[in-house]
């Protein structure tokens, strides 16, 4: 009964603690060894749904889950937001990619223009064995509970920091794609990102469908798309310029209605 009592006076604490542990479990032997198993790295992506299920569950029971996953069922929402979550990332990368070009950089290699139907399977890749073992517990779980004490805003900065963190043992592995972007470079991209999702999570009345669409086409076109440094020889200035009109973009969606982000939203548990 103390150990209930405790769970729901801090789910958020809980939440954190719990979603790092599980997912370092996997990931920090990985560091350890300079031997990277993409089974392992992908069991430990799926800590923070993992996490909000169990608190969910332990919490709110049956009901609290259904609650929860029925968020995935909110589809009729405006075709701008099915729009934006598709499409966004595309037009930031290509801009970056035009900006870096314009002002001297060299123009990188495209891929082959008739292999765009890999496109198709690298987002089913990146939706179920990444994107929905993440998206559950930070936006469908913690951040409902830290917009109605804090705001959000502060959630999303919040999110944003723990988010960039949990992901740390990725760029300790020589073999990943992280440890070639510089850490602070990821962190602020994270924190854009959150307030990003965040307002396509409030915008559409919760709808974590949109918000799992949003982030695997964003992994997606960086995937596909030659802006991370492995595709780029090396240079970062594309990335960094993508990450700035992220966060520019993020700015703005604040600032246009800043009494909102700072308006804390009830959350029924």
């Amino acid at each position: 009964m103390k150990t209930q009592g405790l769970l729901k006076n801090y789910p958020i604490i809980f939440f954190f603690v719990l979603t790092f542990g599980f997912s370092w479990l996997f990931w920090i032997p990985m560091t350890l060894t300079n031997q990277e198993s993409r089974l392992l790295v992908i069991v430990g992506t799926f800590g923070p749904t993992s996490v909000a299920l169990l608190l969910t569950g332990l919490n709110s029971g049956r009901n609290g889950l259904r609650e929860l996953l029925g968020h995935f069922f909110i589809w009729r929402v405006s075709i701008f937001w099915y729009l934006f979550s598709f499409l966004a990332t595309m037009v930031v990368v290509m801009v970056s990619i035009g900006i870096h070009v314009a002002i001297g950089g060299a123009v990188p290699q495209f891929n082959d223009p008739r292999q765009l139907y890999l496109v198709i399977p690298v987002f089913a890749y990146v939706l179920f064995l990444s994107v929905l073992g993440e998206e559950i517990g930070w936006r469908g779980y913690v951040l409902p509970k830290l917009q109605e004490k804090h705001g959000a805003l502060f959630a999303s900065l919040i999110i944003g920091v723990m988010w960039g963190l949990w992901h740390l043992p990725e760029f300790w592995m020589k073999s990943n794609f992280h440890s070639q972007i510089p850490f602070s470079l990821f962190l602020l991209q994270d924190i854009a990102l959150s307030i990003v999702l965040t307002w396509l999570y409030n915008g559409t009345g919760q709808s974590l469908l949109i918000v799992n669409l949003f982030h695997a086409a964003s992994n997606t076109t960086l995937g596909v798309l030659p802006i991370l440094p492995m595709d780029t020889g090396g240079d970062l200035r594309p990335l960094w310029i993508a990450v700035a009109l992220l966060c520019i973009f993020a700015a703005i969606i604040v600032v246009v209605n800043l009494p909102a982000w700072q308006k804390h939203r009830k959350v029924v548990d």
